[in-house]
């Protein structure tokens, strides 16, 4: 028999996954014809010694692995059995196909860190679990950890756009998505900086909005979205302080009443209890549960009318000014003002809703907004009126199991502005995504909508596209 039978060019057994189930190729055919009927042979003279049932057992193992022919493990060239490559080539190969779509475009982002964020493990998280996979798909990543409070918004705000044109990536939870967010909306470039995607990397205490949007919970799903392209536009909402002049933008919610004097309580736990702050105040606050007045005032959402009574570009330049501080409102004429509805007493509880707000932990994830979406165009408004504890603990109960705007004291109303401003000794803080704004003396707290001005990296799960 001539060589040229005999010796096969070897093909390693990574080039293709069905050759480690099939056929060993790392190795000749008649080497592998040979191992195979020795093995069998030996095999069947050791089933003579096994009594009767064991020897059926055996023979149908046998005939089994003769017809599939599977072969256990590949050659030398692998330290573990396929079955244990399998899942890691199947991984790598996803990214990689990620990058190949792509055609090997480099796609250069700023890597944003909270390093205290949540239980302080987003270290961990993405340099353990998240930045290979995003290297692996073609990402240019520079990383740049926090230091304070406000230093994501800080370097969004100063950052040399050019470097980074395929957007900013934020590591941690609700909190730093809405720094980065503000710190773009204040540059003097607004009209390139509103246009710069936001990528969320969820390792915080809260990451309700990439749950809401994107249905993504932890990190490695978010690295694979981010892998895949794309972006998902969405709806963001400015609270402008009348009195001051001051604007803060969100994406999600900006609450009143309880829940800010939550929010303002928890900071004094962040150290000690991490995520479990916002229980431990919680519990506090509502044992020592003041009365909240306010007036309401909203704009509703006429039905069957269009919010965009201008696109959105037009209506951003009406609402901001170079320096990021809204300038004007949505009202577009002395009309509309005749439409506002007027609401005072005592409220538990006032939230604007961007989106359904689902909250990432818990399990049974309630919704505060079942009606809200991301890219509607108009804002939630859920009022819950009265005062004392029973009402507050059925609320938060009804909440819990989604049955919350069936309680007689809850209102729910879908709008296009609302202006809220305390009464009396009321708390006049407000809370945005998380973050606490402080009011002084006499408060009003006025919600806007700039209409699909935002982006957020990776595809909403209904998209088509």
């Amino acid at each position: 028999m001539s060589s040229r039978n005999l010796v096969r060019s070897p093909v390693s057994c990574s080039a293709s996954i069905n050759g480690c189930f099939t056929s060993n190729t790392c190795r000749s055919r008649n080497y592998h014809q040979h191992s195979h009927n020795t093995s069998l042979q030996s095999f069947q003279a050791y089933q003579t010694l096994l009594p009767h049932k064991l020897r059926k057992s055996a023979q149908r193992n046998t005939s089994f692995f003769t017809q599939r022919k599977f072969i256990l493990h590949c050659s030398s060239d692998l330290s573990t059995s396929c079955r244990e490559e399998v899942p890691n080539y199947l991984a790598v190969s996803v990214l990689q196909d990620q990058a190949n779509t792509r055609q090997g475009a480099v796609r250069k982002v700023l890597v944003i860190l909270n390093p205290n964020s949540g239980f302080r493990s987003t270290r961990d998280v993405f340099y353990k679990k998240v930045q290979s996979k995003l290297k692996l798909s073609g990402f240019m990543m520079e990383v740049v950890e926090t230091a304070y409070a406000g230093h994501a918004k800080v370097l969004a705000s100063t950052v040399d756009l050019k470097k980074f044109p395929d957007g900013i990536v934020c590591v941690g939870g609700d909190g730093i998505v809405n720094e980065v967010l503000n710190g773009l909306l204040g540059r003097d470039d607004f009209e390139v900086a509103i246009r710069l995607p936001i990528g969320i990397i969820p390792a915080g205490s809260d990451n309700s909005l990439v749950w809401t949007v994107l249905g993504i919970k932890d990190p490695v799903s978010a690295a694979i979205a981010l892998a895949k392209g794309g972006f998902t536009p969405i709806d963001v909402f400015a609270v402008k302080w009348i009195q001051a002049g001051v604007t803060h933008f969100g994406l999600t919610a900006s609450y009143y009443g309880f829940v800010a004097d939550v929010l303002q309580l928890s900071e004094n736990f962040r150290l000690q209890l991490g995520p479990f702050r916002y229980v431990a105040a919680g519990l506090l606050k509502f044992l020592s549960l003041p009365q909240y007045r306010f007036e309401v005032e909203y704009l509703p959402l006429s039905p069957g009318t269009n919010p965009e009574l201008k696109s959105p570009t037009e209506k951003s330049h009406e609402q901001l000014s170079n320096d990021g501080k809204v300038t004007g409102g949505v009202q577009l004429d002395g009309r509309i003002g005749d439409s506002w509805v007027t609401r005072k007493g005592e409220f538990l509880g006032i939230f604007v809703c961007n989106h359904f707000c689902k909250p990432a932990r818990g399990l049974l994830s309630p919704i505060i907004a079942p009606k809200a979406q991301h890219d509607d165009g108009s804002l939630d408004l859920i009022l819950v009126r009265g005062s004392g504890r029973l009402k507050l603990f059925c609320f938060f109960i009804a909440y819990q199991l989604c049955w919350h705007l069936l309680l007689p004291y809850v209102e729910y109303v879908k709008v296009k502005q609302v202006k809220i401003r305390p009464v009396g000794n009321t708390h006049n803080g407000c809370g945005v995504d998380g973050e606490l704004l402080r009011g002084e003396g006499k408060t009003e707290w006025q919600c806007s909508l700039l209409p699909a001005q935002g982006r957020l990296l990776g595809r909403h799960p209904g998209s088509s596209k």
